[in-house]
């Protein structure tokens, strides 16, 4: 998941509702300025909330005024919010525990006071409200999913979010990670792990925040375009120092040109996948410019290009020998590589498939 300004966060529905709310209680409407003071957001996103409530709403129009200044308001029925049923506060409640699972305690905090935003509208009858939406919740559930758990401050989150809209630098306390070098104690053609390196000061121009496993600020040091795993940031500043945002990065883009959160040179991939698993492969997402072809054997063939090859490596590991890597040649050597190191960190080195509990059809 990827968070930028120009996107529609969470916190923004509650802001949406509560645009709703102020169009019909003001006579002359509202401006686009009225909407970026009022909810400290940039033009691009004021209008943007325009757009949406005009889309929602055929009632609101742009208001004659004798102002130069464009307004907006409502015309005729005033709007009832209270349409929200027990599912989708219920759904809205399985999203807070979603975020969760996945450490994003400032969503948590955002869904909340939506949550009850939206009981409030439902007064009358929120004994009701509450009693489905718990009959609901309770038939739902989330299965256990194996991720990192470190917690993230929401504050951290905030004071990057305001330097990104300001467009100034942020000054943090950061301890990095240290590798043995790529030949040492090492033949799967990895870096490993042996430490984290003294803590540093440094002075970054931020970007974005990547949601995932771990979390990150992707952010600009001296020119060059780095990742800061935000649990490893501490004594977060912004500074008065402006920064010129590079037009031609797209965060998003950038994220979807890699497989996962690592980086490297990008490989052509082609993988072929038993037709015995060819409906789950088939409505599998390996990558935002993947193709998928069927074969006429039923066999599944999926290329794309990306970079990651560490992460790519540890997909294909998952699918066990329903798996054959095509291309390239480079890939299927770390891989075997890959193998015998994992083999290497047991004394046996007799695997077969009932040992390991693998069968013909598991992913």
């Amino acid at each position: 998941m990827i968070i930028m300004e120009n996107e529609l966060r969470y916190e923004r529905i509650l802001n949406i509702i509560d645009l709703i709310m102020t169009l019909q209680t003001k006579t002359y409407g509202v401006s686009l300025k009225d909407i970026e003071t009022s909810y400290c957001v940039s033009r691009r996103t004021a209008q943007r909330m325009k757009d949406i409530v005009l889309s929602l709403f055929p009632q609101v129009t742009e208001l004659q005024t004798n102002s130069k200044v464009k307004r907006w308001g409502f015309k005729g029925k005033p709007v009832n919010l209270s349409s929200f049923s027990p599912d989708d506060i219920a759904d809205l409640t399985s999203i807070k525990e979603l975020c969760k699972i996945n450490n994003m305690s400032d969503k948590i905090l955002v869904l909340e006071k939506v949550i009850e935003t939206i009981k409030l509208c439902h007064n009358p009858n929120l004994n009701a409200i509450e009693t489905d939406t718990d009959v609901l919740l309770e038939s739902e559930g989330f299965a256990t999913r194996q991720v990192a758990g470190f917690d993230i401050d929401s504050s951290l989150l905030l004071t990057i979010r305001n330097a990104i809209k300001s467009m100034k630098k942020l000054e943090f306390t950061y301890q990095a990670k240290d590798y043995y070098d790529i030949n040492e104690k090492n033949i799967a053609g990895f870096r490993i792990q042996k430490g984290l390196k003294p803590k540093k000061t440094v002075l970054v121009e931020p970007y974005g925040i990547l949601y995932g496993e771990r979390h990150y600020l992707v952010a600009k040091e001296q020119g060059k375009l780095k990742q800061y795993l935000l649990h490893r940031i501490s004594d977060i500043k912004i500074t008065d120092e402006y920064f010129t945002l590079d037009a031609s990065f797209n965060l998003k883009e950038w994220s979807e040109s890699s497989f996962g959160i690592f980086h490297d040179e990008p490989i052509q991939v082609k993988l072929k996948f038993k037709k015995e698993i060819a409906d789950d492969v088939i409505k599998y997402k390996f990558h935002p410019k993947q193709q998928i072809k069927q074969q006429k054997n039923g066999a599944v063939i999926v290329t794309f290009r990306s970079s990651g090859t560490k992460s790519i490596l540890w997909n294909i590991f998952k699918w066990g020998t329903n798996i054959e890597i095509i291309a390239p040649k480079e890939l299927k050597e770390k891989y075997i590589n890959y193998l015998k190191y994992i083999l290497n960190n047991y004394t046996s080195t007799s695997v077969n498939s009932s040992s390991v509990g693998i069968s013909k059809s598991a992913l």
